[in-house]
């Protein structure tokens, strides 16, 4: 089996960020919508291979997979990976418009988990 590198990368330039549309606004939004094509089309083309690879295999099919119920960890393994995608997908708006708010919000994260610390 091929090894499978680079599943985390995170790429961001170093220095000032130039502003290509008319606002950083615009900027954001297009750098989410290119990171969610870029989320949506390597999930269909993984959902293509894996549709050919069962129905080679004669395994399942579209009803057995609209039953499915997941367990627990599965729950939490998509829980991780959904949050992994979120934070790909509306990382680039949260960075450029709101990193004061950020900052706040860790500032509060912090102080409220130093709070409630056992």
């Amino acid at each position: 089996m091929a090894e499978r590198i680079n599943l985390d990368r995170k790429a961001h330039s170093k220095g000032s960020q130039p502003v290509i549309f008319e606002s950083e606004t615009i900027d954001a939004l297009a750098g989410m919508v290119l990171a969610l094509l870029g989320e949506v089309v390597v999930l269909k083309d993984r959902l293509d291979a894996n549709e050919r690879l069962l129905a080679a295999a004669g395994l399942h099919g579209p009803a057995d997979i609209d039953t499915f119920a997941p367990d627990a960890q599965t729950k939490a393994e998509r829980s991780a990976y959904r949050q992994a995608i979120y934070d790909r997908v509306l990382g680039s708006a949260r960075d450029k418009l709101m990193p004061e708010a950020l900052a706040q919000q860790n500032d509060y994260e912090g102080v409220l988990d130093a709070v409630t610390r056992d």
